[in-house]
């Protein structure tokens, strides 16, 4: 009752937004070439992104706008003190941050044009309306008045297809280690935490080599997951322009956000765009990384060997 009742009402806010929606996502052109954060899920990427934009002024998918999926840009020019005022405060449950200005994934809203799944190239943009979606981001970017940042996992496996929609997109890869990464992982499945698996188990994104360890166990699953995911996003970068993807270490991220997210404005900087301060981070985060028991830390071992093997080998 209470979902239909939602369903309800976001059904009258949509239809009452759109004509303010087509007149604020009329143009495609942008200011400055969108950024996206990507990485493995668990790698960081979230605390990533609410970092960037506590400590910078950035146009962003707020979790407004995610709710109003098919009108963000009106419900974010709307809602833009509420957005423009947020501060993060580093706390988020499987990536979700509470607050309606908070950043958020989009989800709902890339699912317009781009549906979760597999690695996809440059291909697929022929069986998507290209110019919905620039102006839905260009508009989002100028109701801010801010360069357009998002982080969506699910970008990790279709980068190339991203740098087709928008030449010179820029990427941001989070690069935790990979037994800690796993173990975060394994432990969200085993916990029934953040999305639902898909069919095959797999809990967020697809990595290409998915096909290979249906069947396997999470174990299996985590460490295909974080190798695979970032073969993906390696393989898709050397296809870009030299120097459109920033490597940011997740360690080093944590033991120096000011310092590191200040590296980040620099190379942001050097492609023409100016990040304007608008708050505060933390002087360190603490990074969690407890041991599973002895054996599926001995699993965990035999499965990234195996596995950073086979994709070496490709």
């Amino acid at each position: 009752m209470k979902r239909a009742f939602i369903g309800a009402v976001r059904a009258i806010g949509h239809a009452a937004l759109s004509p303010i929606e087509r007149s604020l996502a009329g143009d495609e052109a942008m200011a400055a070439p969108p950024i996206f954060i990507v990485g493995p899920p668990r790698s960081g990427t979230s605390l990533v992104y609410e970092a960037m934009i506590t400590r910078y002024r950035f146009a962003y998918m707020s979790n407004l706008a995610h709710r109003f999926f098919l009108t963000p840009v009106a419900a974010t020019w709307l809602g833009r003190r509420a957005i423009t005022g947020w501060r993060g405060d580093f706390v988020n449950h499987y990536g979700h941050i509470e607050g309606w200005g908070a950043p958020n994934e989009g989800g709902w809203i890339w699912r317009r044009w781009l549906a979760d799944g597999d690695w996809r190239d440059e291909s697929g943009r022929s069986t998507i309306d290209v110019v919905a979606m620039r102006r839905v981001i260009a508009g989002l970017s100028r109701a801010i008045g801010a360069p357009f940042l998002n982080k969506n996992v699910m970008h990790s496996n279709r980068m190339r297809l991203i740098d087709a929609i928008w030449p010179g997109a820029l990427f941001i890869e989070v690069r935790r280690d990979p037994r800690e990464n796993a173990r975060s992982i394994i432990r969200a499945e085993r916990r029934e935490g953040g999305p639902e698996p898909d069919a095959d188990h797999w809990w967020s994104v697809r990595p290409s080599i998915a096909p290979r360890y249906l069947g396997g166990s999470d174990i299996d699953r985590a460490a295909a997951q974080v190798l695979g995911v970032r073969a993906d996003i390696a393989r898709d970068a050397a296809t870009l322009p030299a120097g459109n993807l920033f490597a940011l270490d997740y360690a080093r991220f944590c033991d120096r956000p000011e310092f590191v997210l200040g590296e980040v404005a620099d190379w942001l900087s050097g492609h023409g765009i100016a990040v304007h301060l608008r708050g505060t981070v933390p002087e360190r985060f603490g990074p969690e990384s407890r041991p599973l028991d002895d054996q599926d830390e001995a699993a965990l071992t035999r499965a990234l060997e195996s596995i950073g093997r086979i994709i070496d080998g490709n």
